[in-house]
């Protein structure tokens, strides 16, 4: 009798278990390649612990057939996949907006490998990865990916969401990707501006007095003004990256405000 009463339980804490586990494999910071697999499941034990008796209030219907609970569950993790990749955005539009900028003082070619995205990016967009990381940390963001992406996210989308509203994913994807090129040349724009006066006025040199050598004098004349930028620009900087960060989580949660099932508002 105590079994029979303990597996619907078991199976509902199952199910955030694997939402919670996909978030955090693909979420930023969390997702770190720094942080043991070890780490990141006990974190994600404890959390779907302390969250279950708040979902458990939310009215999930536990289905009766295996196959049909195994479909759940693969929701529930394209669910956290999901969300993880809206809060992985916001720190595409720091790494796009340096390799913007970095292209235009002429580092297109250069690049440095990522220990935490372990792919290779251009230098100053890891620079600017780096700030964002910072930024991240520093701003308290980390418990916005507790309270918004996992709680809100029970709060707005059931484990079959995504199943019985497949627009969901395609609306959701082209909303997240207009804002990361829009982001992104907000950010960068400033600073790609004056080197792209820099790069003007170089070539109206040029057509002035041909035979000067201007490509030997125009490569660190654009490398040392985009450091000096990027110096001069860093308040500016990290009051940017603290609005994208904020934008991008009222975003997601505006999300589920529009998307939540009937019967429960956030």
């Amino acid at each position: 009798m105590i079994l029979s009463e303990l597996i619907p339980d078991l199976q509902l804490y199952f199910l955030i278990f694997a939402r919670i586990f996909a978030l955090f494999m693909v979420a930023p910071v969390l997702s770190s390649t720094g942080i043991p697999a070890m780490v990141r499941g006990g974190l994600t034990l404890f959390t779907a612990i302390a969250v279950y008796p708040l979902v458990k209030t939310l009215g999930y219907v536990i289905p009766d057939t295996g196959m049909v609970y195994g479909v759940l569950l693969i929701s529930e993790v394209l669910t956290g996949l999901l969300i993880g990749l809206f809060l992985q955005i916001i720190f595409a539009i720091f790494q796009l907006a340096g390799q913007m900028f970095s292209i235009q003082m002429g580092f297109g070619a250069s690049s440095a490998f990522d220990p935490l995205a372990q792919v290779e990016i251009p230098l100053v967009g890891q620079m600017f990865n780096l700030f964002g990381i910072f930024v991240f940390i520093i701003s308290g963001s980390i418990q916005k990916v507790f309270l918004i992406g996992i709680y809100q996210s029970f709060q707005a989308m059931k484990g079959d969401y995504l199943l019985t509203n497949p627009g969901f994913l395609s609306d959701s994807l082209i909303q997240a990707l207009g804002q990361l090129f829009q982001q992104s040349l907000l950010l960068a724009f400033p600073m790609m501006g004056t080197l792209l006066m820099i790069s003007v006025t170089m070539g109206l040199l040029a057509k002035a007095a041909p035979q000067m050598n201007l490509m030997m004098v125009g490569f660190p004349i654009q490398i040392s003004v985009g450091f000096l930028i990027i110096m001069m620009a860093s308040p500016f900087l990290m009051e940017k990256m603290v609005l994208v960060i904020e934008t991008g989580f009222s975003q997601i949660e505006e999300l589920l405000r529009l998307y939540h099932f009937d019967g429960v508002s956030l």
